[in-house]
């Protein structure tokens, strides 16, 4: 009886943990599933931007493209466009404000995942530093 018992205690231990093994690497596996996106929904944002892009008056596209997508600071961007700071932090803020209009973004922050996007359509306003 106890050979018996034994054997079936030793089986049961080896089938738990051929089970447990492949639990486990199941479960090491989702975490790389659930973090990508999904290819169809970041192609149409893509596509939708493009097209309001190309409705922009060409001097807010420039400026709006040159500080938002390129990085360049208001002060690179003015020299390459040959106008004022100001001039160029009116056209981005004009542009920014009617790329939202024109995507019906209610919240442009919803987009924060993507950088490029984020940065061509937020608001431009900073958080007050502190003295």
């Amino acid at each position: 009886m106890d050979a018996w018992l034994c054997t079936i205690m030793r089986n049961h231990f080896y089938s738990e943990w051929r089970r447990d093994r492949r639990y486990s690497r199941a479960i090491a596996a989702l975490p790389d599933l659930e973090g990508e996106k999904p290819q169809q929904m970041a192609s149409l944002e893509y596509s939708e931007l493009c097209a309001a892009l190309t409705k922009l008056d060409p001097k807010h596209r420039e400026a709006v493209m040159l500080v938002g997508a390129s990085g360049l600071s208001y002060g690179e961007a003015a020299s390459v466009c040959g106008c004022p700071v100001g001039t160029v932090k009116s056209r981005v803020n004009r542009a920014r404000t009617e790329l939202a209009r024109m995507l019906s973004m209610a919240d442009p922050k919803r987009f924060a995942a993507d950088a490029v996007f984020s940065a061509a359509i937020s608001s431009g306003e900073r958080a007050p530093t502190q003295a």
